[in-house]
């Protein structure tokens, strides 16, 4: 995992990521509990799946899941319920797709991981993702990544 040690250092990796989504994630119910269930599904399938053990990329795009973020999305669901506070600068470090994410709240957040989601989602439908070079999915899902190590790492702060 060395995406993981490259963007917060030595000593995290995938497992304990999300060991510490999950431990977040046992002390809600209802909505917080599953949009929280969704979020440790995808992040496991990116983080895991796809970015340690090479799980084909366009099997991975398939199977994320935003059914639950995006109803609460739609719904107007208080994400500040989850996690009050904005992403620090110091959180996103010298990470350049990550930056703009520094000032965001969790709804915002979610959104933006939402919309990535819906790109990625079309990419099989537009490319043969297995021989293009007009896109490349492999990046995408590790920006993907990136994305969902520093959501975690915001709601454990």
């Amino acid at each position: 995992m060395g995406l993981i040690r490259d963007i917060f250092g030595i000593g995290r990796d995938g497992g304990s990521l999300l060991r510490d989504l999950a431990a977040i994630r046992k002390k809600t119910r209802g909505d917080r509990n599953r949009l929280l269930s969704e979020i440790e599904f995808n992040a496991a399938l990116v983080l895991d799946h796809c970015l340690h053990k090479g799980a084909d990329e366009k099997k991975v795009i398939e199977k994320l899941r935003i059914e639950c973020l995006a109803r609460l999305i739609d719904e107007g669901f208080d994400f500040s319920a989850i996690r009050k506070g904005v992403v620090e600068e110091t959180m996103v470090k010298d990470i350049p797709v990550l930056r703009r994410y520094a000032g965001l709240d969790l709804e915002r957040l979610l959104k933006r991981i939402r919309f990535h989601i819906e790109q990625l989602k079309l990419l099989p439908d537009l490319y043969d993702i297995r021989t293009t070079d007009r896109v490349n999915a492999r990046l995408r899902l590790e920006n993907l990544g990136r994305r969902y190590v520093l959501l975690i790492r915001f709601l454990k702060a």
